[in-house]
């Protein structure tokens, strides 16, 4: 089965469904993702562009925007390292020097946004970060303060070990963190 998944380099539970991706409905998504159309515009086309890319993969694409213009303002396409983003020399220079950053990038598990994602925008500033999954859902998420890992990993074991699946139990988990921490998320219909 997993040879079956994996044949000509393609997985099929990452595969996107592109008609969805170009449809009004997805787009619709974004309309209102941020107070600023240029950038929710923008925000789409990076969406569509990363999921296209990596449709079948387990790598992901990142983009970095400026909040005010939409302007791209760095990106990560070339990821070899599976479903995770490496902050180089050059990346860190590039968005050190922005302030105000909105992230997108996408997920090819499909899951919420992880602990590191909300790690990440607390310590690199990011006004909002953004996560596309390859199903077609997109979350939105914003974090004020550095939160344990392991906290969150024992609460997703907790969970599990209670029958969720690792979708349900990654949201429960967050939302357990949520309630004394302050980071926020929401998925974007």
């Amino acid at each position: 089965m997993i040879l079956e998944n994996q044949r000509y380099g393609r997985n099929k539970d990452t595969v996107v469904n592109k008609t969805y991706i170009d449809s009004g409905e997805y787009k619709r998504k974004f309309d209102n993702a941020t107070d600023n159309p240029d950038v929710n515009k923008s925000l789409y086309n990076c969406a569509k562009s990363a999921l296209k890319h990596r449709s079948g993969t387990e790598l992901e694409d990142m983009f970095w925007l400026d909040s005010e213009t939409g302007e791209v303002i760095h990106s990560v396409t070339d990821s070899t390292d599976k479903r995770a983003i490496v902050y180089t020399d050059k990346l860190k220079k590039a968005i050190k020097v922005k302030k105000s950053l909105i992230t997108i990038h996408s997920h090819p598990s499909s899951m919420p946004p992880s602990i590191d994602d909300f790690n990440s925008s607390f310590k690199n500033g990011y006004k909002v970060g953004f996560v596309a999954c390859h199903n077609g859902k997109v979350f939105r998420y914003t974090s004020e303060q550095e939160v344990s890992k392991t906290l969150y990993n024992l609460y997703i074991s907790e969970y599990i070990d209670d029958g969720m699946s690792d979708y349900d139990a990654q949201l429960k988990a967050l939302m357990k963190i949520k309630e004394n921490h302050a980071i926020d998320f929401s998925e974007v219909f």
